[in-house]
């Protein structure tokens, strides 16, 4: 049996997004990040210091489990020892699929163009994130959601798998 590119296309979908899917009633609405939380976990992940500047982080997630993350113009100045303060900017997208139930999540991300790019003494640097490594590149671990509030807490991997996943999330 010979399969066509549709065909394997179709199959590598199937398996990044599992057919069934699905997330708690809670969890289904427009959600906006805390920009803190973020600055908080870029600062242990750059072991600095980090403040939140400018932009917003959302994510929409629905009922079939589908979510997308965008990041709007986000902007976290960072100090870090022995280098100039610099405002480490990022733009773009990730989606993908989403199974949470019993206060368990894990989410898997089939598209992701975040980008980042940081100013350091007048030189603009790009920063390269992947799904692997950057934020909003999915994850594994527990969750407790509220009618206002939505809370991500990773249970496997290190300091990048921690930071997969912005934590603390406030209903738009």
């Amino acid at each position: 049996m010979k399969l066509t590119p549709s065909a394997i296309a179709l199959l590598i979908a199937a398996t990044a997004y599992p057919a069934h899917a699905d997330v708690e009633a809670c969890m289904v609405d427009t959600w906006i990040a805390d920009m803190g939380d973020i600055a908080d976990m870029m600062a242990v992940q750059m072991q600095g210091n980090a403040t939140p500047v400018n932009g917003e982080v959302s994510m929409q997630i629905a009922a079939d489990g589908s979510f997308t993350l965008l990041a709007d113009d986000m902007i976290i100045n960072v100090q870090v020892p022995d280098v100039p303060a610099m405002d480490v900017k990022v733009v773009g997208y990730s989606a993908g699929q989403m199974d949470a139930s019993d206060n368990t999540f894990l989410a898997v991300v089939g598209d992701y163009s975040l980008v980042g790019s940081a100013d350091v003494l007048g030189q603009t640097m790009e920063i390269p994130f992947s799904s692997d490594t950057g934020m909003g590149g999915g994850g594994i671990g527990w969750f407790e959601c509220t009618s206002d509030t939505l809370r991500f807490e990773a249970t496997t991997g290190g300091v990048a798998s921690t930071n997969r996943m912005p934590r603390l999330w406030r209903r738009r």
